[in-house]
């Protein structure tokens, strides 16, 4: 038969609606009508019906939350019935790179789900961004595992090795090309640039791993428990919901500090020191090292959006001073640099618990850059203006010494202008805090 759109296929599955092709065959959005739930189904030309059952016979003894489950196999036509994943593949996203937490929480599941496979003798063979699926929270999915390698459907051009590798290296190096798709919303190829310099915000450990993935000599690629094993540090710090559904997901995330890569690739530290601030003049002095001495213990810090909605992230506000690098503030997501020019400025008030000299303040942050101000007072105000400006600084400098000591027992840290971070799909600028320490000396 020739499928067509409302014909029904093993005396159940009623194809809705074309989905895409596959140099094998067509792929149908379809109805199952017994069990009243929307299905995929692949159909094939009549002569591979036996390389399709022998295919799918291994692939649908594989149980895992990374595969496309295999439901049914039909014979007029030939096809298989397959999980349905309502978010689409990932060669029809348009929404470029993902946030970094978001790509290796996806790519881990995937390599979980390859090394599932592997472990029943079972490949995939044409892994790509055809094959990469996302159910209704954005997770992703392989699809036609066991049916590409039965048919001996090359993996796309980008997304193969060039030597002449077997099934299961295939499979590795097609996971690491999707890993690079999704890190940086660009083609991998043998002309592809680096990832990190296609996206600043890919991690220094991240741009290594897919280096060493995706070089000419496959002695220097990861196995599928190494690659997942340097991703898991990154994919662990999950983003927050801001909503329902994975588009409107807001990902924050932190890299940890120390990621070790099973490959040799060094431990990378991502915390990068801001310089303490000099108070008074005009805020600006030569950098020099800060011994550790004279810290000020900060009663309290909560948000301060006065501009705004009132709030920015009130639930983080305590990482910025639980001095611990590995935690984090962070501001809403903007589309500019400059707060969308909807604001002057959103910041932290910390309370010192009485009014103390401050003789210098040690910042962290991950994405250095954003421009802030420190401002000080008495009394906890409700405007910028309420406290008195003592220093202007731009994020990502050193210590630096100070000439003059103000008192002050509300301290605001007032940022003016945010930087690039990609850390919140569709308003990529903003500003992180990761630590906060104020001393007397």
């Amino acid at each position: 038969m020739t499928p067509s759109s409302g014909a029904t296929i093993g005396g159940r599955y009623r194809l809705v609606r074309r989905a895409w092709d596959t140099p094998a065959g067509e792929v149908w959005e379809a109805h199952d009508t017994v069990l009243e739930r929307t299905v995929f189904a692949q159909l094939f030309p009549s002569e591979l019906r036996d390389r399709v059952a022998h295919g799918v016979t291994q692939a649908a003894s594989v149980s895992h939350p990374g595969l496309c489950q295999i439901y049914d196999v039909t014979s007029e036509p030939p096809g298989i019935v397959f999980e349905h994943a309502p978010g689409g593949r990932l060669s029809d996203r348009r929404d470029g790179a993902l946030a970094p937490a978001l790509a290796a929480a996806i790519v881990c599941r995937l390599a979980d789900a390859l090394a599932a496979l592997h472990d029943r003798d079972v490949t995939h063979g044409s892994l790509g961004p055809d094959a990469v699926l996302f159910d209704e929270e954005g997770r992703g999915k392989i699809a036609g595992s066991g049916v590409a390698d039965a048919l001996g459907v090359p993996p796309p051009l980008g997304y193969r090795p060039r030597e002449d590798a077997t099934p299961e290296m295939r499979d590795r190096y097609g996971l690491a090309a999707v890993a690079y798709r999704l890190f940086t919303g660009r083609e991998p190829g043998a002309d592809a640039p680096p990832a990190r310099t296609v996206r600043r915000s890919v991690p220094p450990q991240v741009d290594a791993l897919l280096a060493s993935a995706l070089a000419h000599d496959a002695a220097t690629r990861p196995t599928l428990e190494q690659f997942r094993r340097a991703l898991a540090p990154i994919a662990a710090a999950q983003p927050v919901e801001r909503g329902p559904g994975f588009f409107r997901q807001e990902a924050r995330w932190l890299v940890p500090v120390l990621l070790l890569v099973g490959l040799g690739i060094a431990a990378i530290a991502l915390g990068v020191q801001l310089g303490a601030i000099k108070i008074g003049g005009d805020g600006k002095g030569e950098a020099t090292s800060t011994p550790a001495t004279g810290l000020i213990t900060v009663a309290d810090v909560h948000d301060f959006d006065p501009e705004g909605n009132g709030e920015e992230h009130p639930t983080q506000t305590k990482n910025a001073i639980d001095r611990d690098d590995k935690t984090f503030w962070a501001t809403l997501g903007y589309n500019g640099p400059r707060l969308d020019g909807r604001k002057k400025g959103v910041g932290l008030v910390f309370d010192l618990g009485s009014a103390r000299q401050v003789a210098r303040i040690q910042v962290s942050t991950p994405f250095p850059g954003w421009k802030a101000e420190w401002r000080v007072a008495d009394r906890a105000g409700a405007a910028a203006d309420d406290f008195r400006r003592v220093a202007d600084f731009t994020a990502g400098g050193d210590a630096v010494p100070i000439s003059t000591r103000p008192t002050g027992r509300y301290w605001l840290l007032w940022i003016t202008a945010v930087v690039k971070t990609d850390i919140e799909e569709g308003h990529p600028y903003g500003a992180v805090v990761s630590e906060v320490q104020f001393f007397a000396n």
